[in-house]
């Protein structure tokens, strides 16, 4: 039987989202309903919005969400109704080259930005009876989706929607860099230029893995401020100070082991500084996307003989399912302190002015609960 449902849709590329009653179609083959908890406002969404990544409107963007299944379709085997999960956009298929090589992130089968499910069909509609998206197959931004069972994740219950849903993106980008791609191991120097709601989680992620010395780099005071709760022990404010400088008098002149680059956008001078920071044997971690144009990375290829790399990373590790259970564990016994990464919370009629505060950079994160007061 279809339900109706409310949704933040996407009319028109680079316009503001429409609120909207939409109604959903019975689950597919593999697929459940989910009611919505919380929903994550990650840059990259707003990015869809704004056009610089493929979206087919009218669609319901967010990728970054977590609900309770509420019906399951034909064929689903690992989830009930009733279970608490979180969406991945990442839903390996465990049998190609890279998945059995461990590589699940890099799964080729990936949902695309057309807003059909995997049977090339829709289950969401407009009170007109047109076919509206969901992006990635997710359509978080909604009190109610339809999934794929592959992109979905269960976890205990009882967690937080709010913290679960950054857990499925921002959380295991940015602990997963330090952690997983980085390898940072106890004693290590780091550094994360950028502190928004990755570089946050990153910084995290350094603590967690036990770095001695963790210096946040960013242009805002109150950023910094924030980072020294999430577990810096130095910040420099980049507007004020010339980094590698900075960095050198913390670190005795040697340098930090890894330089983790969380930017809204990764610029060539964001390049520059990594390298003039980083040790002999240390590793910078691409996390964010570069700015517009850029198309090679500006140093010389002569700095790297120090036996220093260069990798880069989506969400944070090869295992997205793996490590939203592994963070949510960590979460749990007291050593991630995520809630401390939302700082505003907002209902879903508010949530053109949540991504306004995302571009503004008024928040570390910023998330859409799906009930009707902020909780």
């Amino acid at each position: 039987m279809a339900i109706t449902t409310e949704a933040a849709v996407l009319r028109a590329v680079g316009e503001p989202l429409s609120i909207e009653a939409i109604e959903i179609q019975p689950p597919a083959h593999g697929e459940v309903i989910l009611e919505m908890g919380a929903a994550g406002i990650c840059g990259s969404d707003r990015y869809v919005i704004e056009g610089a990544y493929p979206v087919e409107p009218p669609a319901v963007c967010g990728h970054e969400g977590a609900g309770v299944v509420a019906e399951v379709g034909p064929g689903v085997q690992s989830l009930e109704v009733g279970d608490s999960v979180v969406q991945i956009f990442k839903g390996p298929c465990g049998t190609c080259r890279n998945c059995l090589r461990g590589l699940k992130t890099f799964c080729p089968t990936g949902m695309d930005g057309s807003g059909r499910l995997r049977d090339g069909t829709y289950r969401m509609f407009d009170q007109s009876g047109a076919a509206v998206g969901t992006h990635l197959g997710l359509g978080s931004f909604a009190r109610h989706t339809v999934t794929p069972e592959r992109h979905l994740v269960k976890i205990a219950d009882g967690v937080e929607p709010a913290v679960a849903a950054l857990v499925s993106c921002g959380v295991s980008t940015g602990v997963g860099a330090a952690v997983n791609v980085a390898g940072v191991q106890p004693g290590d120097a780091v550094l994360v230029l950028g502190i928004g709601g990755v570089g946050a989680a990153a910084v995290m992620g350094a603590a967690l893995a036990g770095a001695e010395r963790i210096v946040a780099v960013d242009v805002k005071a109150d950023k910094l401020a924030l980072a020294l709760g999430y577990g810096a022990t130095d910040v420099i404010d980049a507007s004020a100070a010339d980094v590698a400088d900075a960095v050198g008098e913390l670190t005795g002149g040697w340098g930090v082991d890894a330089v983790l680059l969380t930017p809204d956008r990764v610029r060539p001078e964001h390049y520059e500084t990594a390298i003039a920071c980083l040790a002999a044997g240390g590793m910078v971690v691409q996390v964010g996307g570069t700015s517009h144009g850029m198309e090679s990375i500006p140093i010389s290829p002569n700095l790297l003989l120090a036996q220093r790399a260069i990798v880069g990373t989506t969400i944070g590790g090869p295992d997205p399912a793996r490590d939203v259970v592994r963070w949510i564990d960590h979460y749990l016994a007291g050593r991630l302190p995520l809630e401390k990464l939302i700082t505003q919370r907002y209902r879903l009629d508010e949530i053109n002015t949540g991504f306004a505060d995302l571009a503004a950079g008024r928040n570390i994160r910023g998330v859409i609960a799906m009930c009707s007061d902020r909780v």
